[in-house]
């Protein structure tokens, strides 16, 4: 299943309120947290995404593989999807869409802008929306690379965001992105 309420469960989980007419059976898998603790982190197999929260906005993690996005007969197969997405209430709302992969980093930037495109109309209405890609090996020099170039290309003018490609691990402070 693809929730097609993303925008409705921003803003009312951001005004705390419960969304009544949620559709998406796995709700409960969709939030991982949603309040104004320091760091907000997600982690698969050994790779790690820190978000430091440091002006402790309201900050909402999404799992969007298997929560927002769940396969299942209605999800076209092959639907490109990243693994989590950050909500951060600011003062002009910012999202980060973070990838947690092994190897294969051009999966991870088609990924990254599978789910971009995807819910290109709820993004943007945000201020900022960032690509993050946590991989196990040593990461390639992609700056030529197709995926990365029309990604880069996409964020920057579309959105007024930057990716990332870190190996292993990523610890970003919200004033740094």
């Amino acid at each position: 299943m693809i929730c097609r309420k993303l925008q409705e469960c921003i803003i009312e989980e951001l005004q705390s309120n419960s969304l009544e007419e949620c559709d998406n059976k796995n709700r409960m898998n969709c939030i991982e947290s949603s309040d104004r603790r320091s760091a907000v982190k997600c982690a698969e197999n050994r790779k790690r995404y820190v978000f430091e929260n440091t002006k402790k906005n309201h900050v909402i993690l999404y799992k969007m593989d298997g929560g927002i996005i769940a396969e299942d007969k209605s999800v076209p197969l092959n639907t490109s999807k990243c693994d989590y997405l950050f909500v951060i209430a600011d003062a002009t709302p910012t999202a980060i869409l973070t990838e947690l992969k092994g190897v294969d980093v051009s999966k991870a930037l088609v990924q990254l802008k599978g789910a971009l495109l995807l819910y290109k109309n709820v993004f943007r209405k945000f201020g900022h929306v960032y690509a993050r890609a946590i991989v196990t090996s040593s990461t390639p020099n992609l700056k030529a690379s197709p995926e990365y170039v029309n990604l880069e290309r996409m964020i920057r003018r579309d959105y007024k965001g930057n990716i990332k490609i870190a190996e292993r691990q990523l610890n970003e402070k919200d004033i740094e992105l």
